[in-house]
């Protein structure tokens, strides 16, 4: 039998916010004690309208959260990794070229991210900002009021062709490397930069951690910098806990139409 989370009451006075660390708490009991996890989540919109949470014939009992399996990439994920690789090498050479000569070096973007259990990994991608972009990361973010996990927007550091590639995904690419190397997957929770370890800070929020983390999710298709970390990490677990092979196929579909209909969305 599963573990059911009961106790709503008020969480209209309380505020989302308060009724998703609830949550967030009771998971993250729930996966340390192996036990299977159903919650309430009609108070959850992100759940309704991201994951599609409904109420199951018994009840509103609708997320059923189960203790992630140890998550691999597999070896099909890295074949199809390194088939695009090679198909997409001319796009490769072009783009790094056009970096080049438009914002000189490095061509690449290199970045310590948070992967698999919380263990580090160096994420790629082409370059979009300017050269100081990291060190000036906190100061724009001081001046914005912003949360640094998550983009500004008119981000006075991306450069012009970034702001291009940002907008039709192609600086992504250099992931399908992460993806051959065993780090990534095509689909999962994004990974955030390892020195942003201090938004950990509440119970249940590291259990998006429990994943490889992957180029694109249910976060990504779901609003990014509309939503809170709360919510993130309550829909990357979800995902973790819900994977098959059609919710990723339908996560890439999404992610493909995004990019097609919105070219200038923002993403992490």
């Amino acid at each position: 039998m599963p573990r059911f989370l009961t106790d709503l009451n008020g969480a209209d006075s309380i505020g989302i916010g308060v009724v998703l660390r609830r949550e967030l708490t009771f998971l993250e009991a729930a996966y340390r004690a192996g036990d299977e996890a159903a919650i309430p989540s009609l108070r959850i919109p992100v759940l309704q309208r991201l994951a599609g949470c409904r109420p199951d014939s018994e009840g509103n009992f609708c997320f059923r959260g189960v203790v992630p399996s140890v998550q691999r990439v597999s070896w099909m994920e890295r074949g199809i990794a390194i088939l695009l690789l090679l198909l997409l090498s001319p796009l490769f050479l072009l783009l790094s070229f056009a970096v080049l000569c438009q914002d000189g070096f490095p061509v690449f973007f290199r970045q310590q991210r948070t992967g698999f259990n919380g263990k580090p990994f160096v994420l790629y991608k082409f370059r979009t900002m300017s050269p100081r972009a990291e060190s000036q990361q906190v100061e724009y973010c001081a001046k914005a009021r912003k949360d640094r996990t998550f983009k500004l927007s008119d981000d006075p550091r991306v450069t012009r062709l970034g702001r291009f590639l940002r907008g039709v995904f192609l600086d992504e690419l250099p992931q399908l490397v992460n993806i051959v190397k065993g780090e990534m997957r095509f689909c999962g929770p994004r990974p955030l930069p390892f020195t942003d370890h201090a938004h950990y800070s509440h119970a249940g929020q590291p259990l998006r951690l429990l994943g490889v983390p992957g180029l694109t999710g249910l976060w990504q298709i779901g609003g990014r910098n509309d939503l809170s970390f709360d919510e993130m990490c309550l829909l990357d677990y979800f995902y973790l806990c819900n994977r098959t092979l059609r919710l990723d196929s339908w996560i890439l579909w999404r992610t493909l139409c995004i990019i097609l209909t919105a070219p200038q969305a923002t993403r992490h």
